[in-house]
């Protein structure tokens, strides 16, 4: 083997990009439709027969709004 195949490719000081970034920016709280204060998570639960999801209730500590979006699990 020779002493290039040993060292690998040249180095240009940057690391190779690996799909994404390290950590992904989550979804945001949503405002509360009642008086656009961002929201709260109050509870997570798995959406049956469904693989990978969850429905968050999130809800407004200011006027006690309620709302619940389905996301994907990461």
């Amino acid at each position: 083997m020779s002493t290039q195949e040993q060292q690998g490719p040249p180095s240009s000081g940057m690391l190779p990009r690996s799909g994404g970034p390290a950590n992904p920016p989550g979804p945001e709280n949503p405002p509360c439709p009642t008086c656009e204060r961002r929201m709260v998570v109050r509870q997570v639960m798995p959406v049956l027969f469904a693989s990978g999801l969850d429905d968050v209730v999130y809800g407004c500590e200011k006027c006690g709004t309620e709302a619940k979006r389905t996301i994907k699990r990461t």
